[in-house]
């Protein structure tokens, strides 16, 4: 009877050995599941804040100087974490239907499009038969079907046919507070279209015709833009950088409308 009950006594201790064994392996391999799950999560986050934050750069910075004069700056303001440039962003537009003359302050457009603009918004109107001569002006009350108002008389004729653009100044920074890339279009505010990116996380660096560093805004002709974010949760087991992960990625952007 005793050698009976020692070796259940046995048994049960070596399933009870089993079963905890068990038991600890399933648990790591559901917490390293879990970790990688984790991992690809905070990668695709990363990934997916970068390609947004990159791709609006991209195409608002690819139309920097449409609709300007062609010797106005396009840049109007460049730093390594901040920038300012001008654009006909949505492509709003119009044209005199009737001949502006000098100290005009009312411009008759093609109907139905003054609706498009508001009061404050700069324009830049350019003569039919001289285009390089253009004029910078800004609205003094919203635009109506077919007529625009602007707050000093013009400077010259402009014949029918004339073009206006809207001029839109956008900028771009990084918020070292709040750890964001902000963007803001002419009056409005500061809002972030990137969050979680890292100090100094965002380097713009800005090159001429000849690839060297330019040293005023006109001369400039294209721009590379590094950015880096951190991922939004720490990991306990990675060493570098607090335990946060990094991604980077530079976009190049060459200044079409100044080539």
């Amino acid at each position: 009877m005793n050698t009976c009950k020692g070796y259940m006594l046995l048994e049960l201790m070596i399933a009870m050995s089993i079963t905890i064994l068990a038991t600890f392996v399933i648990t790591r391999f559901f917490l390293a599941e879990h970790y990688i799950h984790l991992t690809q999560e905070t990668e695709a986050e990363m990934q997916q804040t970068l390609r947004g934050a990159l791709q609006l750069m991209n195409r608002e910075l690819m139309l920097t100087g449409y609709g300007l004069h062609p010797k106005s700056n396009g840049i109007t303001e460049f730093k390594e974490d901040e920038l300012e440039f001008r654009t006909n962003l949505k492509d709003i537009k119009s044209f005199l239907t009737i001949s502006a003359s000098n100290g005009d302050t009312t411009l008759h457009i093609t109907s139905g499009t003054g609706s498009s603009f508001d009061k404050n918004d700069v324009i830049i109107i350019c003569n039919k038969n001289n285009p390089d001569e253009c004029e910078e002006h800004t609205l003094s009350a919203n635009g109506t079907t077919n007529l625009l108002k602007i707050t000093s008389g013009l400077g010259s004729t402009f014949q029918a046919g004339s073009r206006i653009d809207l001029i839109n100044i956008i900028s771009y920074r990084y918020n070292k507070s709040k750890r964001a890339l902000q963007r803001k279009i002419d009056k409005g505010w500061w809002e972030p279209i990137a969050e979680n990116i890292a100090e100094n996380g965002l380097i713009i660096t800005y090159r001429d015709k000849d690839n060297n560093q330019p040293a005023k805004s006109s001369a400039i002709r294209s721009l590379n833009i590094s950015l880096t974010v951190e991922g939004f949760r720490r990991d306990i087991y990675l060493q570098e950088n607090n335990g946060y992960r990094r991604r980077n990625a530079i976009s190049y952007i060459t200044l079409r409308n100044y080539i």
